[in-house]
């Protein structure tokens, strides 16, 4: 018989599962597409659920999971978690913040060198015939030389931070705290909030998504910005007034925007951002490279387990 009981709510990387299996638990899968009703189906067997965020785990469901000892989060964002029922009912919850760093980092440099350099544009151009673009609306700029301020100084701002230093760029940034110890070791100066919007060519958002957050760049602050000024987000989508971008990008305030993440996601067909030129999207997959992938699998596998066996795990959330 197995000892533990454990949940998988959307797809991860079979090294997880392996690690699960080995250390004795039965591992239900549901599958893709699932929605709330599913999990609840299983929710009373259930003594670990891993969750990659598809399905938002209610206090409802964790009602009704009387043997649920732990709930690991594959990443790092918990706000599909209802962490105060969490908290009220005794549930553990994990993440895997240092699993992908490296990866996000990665797309966030990626995501600009694509705005900058106008990769998808020209990557359209070529394939319907617009080669000659190259000498017009397909030539871009370089980052060197450029200021980029961080929204946010966590894990992932400072390993775009120290990734951004090889392009020789102005590097600021903004955070409720201060962190002394990066700013010497990146170079990043701190600067106010306003000063950061008003100063930097390129805004890198490195916030999770919490009600402080919500809408932390809306009209008023896209105001502040330099006019052609460029916003990337591999955050989270509410973090951006998406309405409001979209009429800075229609009047030219913001030049350019790479989005992630969106504020209702999957992203639908008829949202204004996906008949825009000067918009970059991708399907909220800045976490989602096979090494990070692999990582995340196993480390929340690992934290679900050491919960489960009554040892406290890293990365606790609540």
């Amino acid at each position: 018989m197995p000892k533990w009981t454990v949940v998988i709510t959307e797809p991860i990387n079979e090294a997880g599962v392996r690690f699960l299996e080995q250390e004795g638990v039965e591992v239900i899968h549901l599958p893709p597409g699932s929605k709330e009703s599913a999990l609840l189906d299983v929710a009373p067997r259930a003594n670990g659920f891993i969750t990659r965020g598809g399905i938002k785990v209610t206090r409802e469901i964790m009602i009704a999971s009387p043997n649920l000892k732990a709930i690991g989060v594959h990443g790092i964002g918990c706000d599909h978690v209802d962490l105060a029922a969490a908290k009220d009912l005794g549930k553990v919850v994990i993440n895997t913040p240092d699993a992908l760093t490296v990866t996000v980092a990665e797309m966030a440099i990626a995501m600009m060198l694509s705005m900058t350099r106008r990769i998808a544009l020209a990557d359209k151009a070529v394939r319907t015939g617009g080669w000659t673009r190259k000498y017009s609306d397909l030539v871009g700029v370089e980052l060197m030389g450029k200021t980029i301020g961080l929204v946010g100084l966590g894990r992932i701002g400072a390993a775009t931070a120290r990734r951004l230093k090889a392009f020789e760029v102005k590097l600021l940034y903004w955070s409720r705290t201060r962190h002394p110890e990066k700013e010497c070791e990146t170079g990043l100066e701190w600067v106010e909030f306003p000063s950061l919007l008003a100063r930097s060519d390129i805004l890198t958002l490195h916030v999770p998504g919490t009600t402080e957050t919500h809408h932390l760049i809306g009209a008023a602050e896209l105001s502040l910005m330099k006019r052609g000024a460029m916003i990337v987000n591999t955050a989270r989508g509410r973090i951006i007034d998406e309405a409001a971008l979209v009429e800075a990008l229609r009047n030219g305030q913001i030049s350019f925007a790479a989005l992630d993440v969106f504020e209702q996601e999957p992203i639908v067909s008829d949202n204004p951002l996906l008949a825009m030129d000067n918009v970059v999207v991708t399907p909220h997959l800045a976490a989602s490279s096979i090494e990070a992938m692999r990582r995340m699998a196993i480390q929340v596998a690992q934290g679900v387990i050491d919960v489960l066996e009554g040892r406290e795990p890293n990365n606790r959330v609540s």
